[in-house]
């Protein structure tokens, strides 16, 4: 076995054997590591699945795995994508937001998202769900721009299930879908907060376009924080339902952004402040 595989199969058997967490963050193979001919066998035959499926994986050490990844917390052990590696030469801005998208947010992000990803180069990373983030993929892709999709679930269970149509797709040159859980993963509640660290850390910076007080999106806020990324929202009138997680994003301290030239203003400018000195 060459020495990527064999790195690669024994980094899977790692993820079996803590159950898909890295509460030590590992970030390289741990000195003492053990484990079975049968732990090794069944994690050689799934690479060989991945590979008979043209799954492409990686791992930490490999080449492509995200450079953002090496700063987290519970960095995750082996991933699966389904398209091109992106991250390697594109920047990302992760939009989420309510799956019970208003009219007022869909316009907003349609008037707006085109002309700011355009003008800064960039791609957008998102978890896919209804509403929000799907509006902000097929936004990406538009706009002939890459968009990540980040999964809760295996690349064979895809959920939600409407994202299927982008698998094989006549845009999947722009698409890339990633997940840290295998083929036949189905999805679970707990997938969502360890989908959405990655999103966190896969963005720039983060655009909360619409959320409730109890959103999802509010996780990913808090991934953000740890990360040291910024997070932005669009601001909304006190008396707005669905946007009172945007009200409070803004009195937390979250940048407030109304329109297209503010985003790429905020955008240039922390692209020009994390430069070397």
């Amino acid at each position: 076995m060459k020495l990527g595989m064999k790195q690669a199969c024994l980094f899977k058997v790692l993820q079996r054997q803590l159950k898909f967490r890295n509460p030590k963050h590992l970030l390289k193979l741990p000195d003492d590591f053990s484990f079975t001919g049968s732990e090794a066998n069944a994690a050689e035959n799934y690479l060989a699945r991945l590979i008979e499926k043209e799954i492409f994986f990686t791992y930490p050490g490999h080449r492509y795995y995200p450079a953002a990844f090496y700063k987290m917390k519970e960095p995750p052990l082996f991933l699966e994508y389904r398209g091109q590696p992106f991250w390697n030469n594109t920047k990302f801005i992760a939009i989420v937001g309510s799956r019970q998208m208003s009219n007022l947010t869909e316009g907003w992000l349609c008037k707006h998202i085109p002309n700011f990803i355009r003008e800064a180069q960039i791609g957008i990373v998102s978890g896919g769900a209804m509403g929000v983030d799907q509006l902000a993929h097929s936004l990406a892709i538009k706009s002939q721009c890459p968009t990540l999709f980040v999964l809760p679930s295996g690349l064979e269970k895809i959920y939600p299930f409407s994202l299927n149509k982008y698998v094989d797709g006549p845009y999947n040159a722009l698409i890339c879908m990633m997940s840290e859980f295998e083929l036949d993963h189905q999805i679970h509640k707990s997938h969502f907060y360890f989908r959405n660290r990655l999103i966190a850390a896969l963005g720039e910076m983060t655009l909360v376009a619409q959320a409730t007080l109890k959103s999802g999106s509010l996780l990913t806020v808090h991934h953000c924080l740890e990360f040291g990324r910024p997070v932005l929202t669009i601001p909304s009138h006190p008396e707005i339902i669905g946007f009172e997680g945007n009200l409070k994003l803004v009195n937390d301290g979250a940048y407030s952004v109304a329109h297209s030239q503010q985003l790429l203003d905020f955008w240039k400018a922390e692209s020009w402040s994390s430069l070397p000195i």
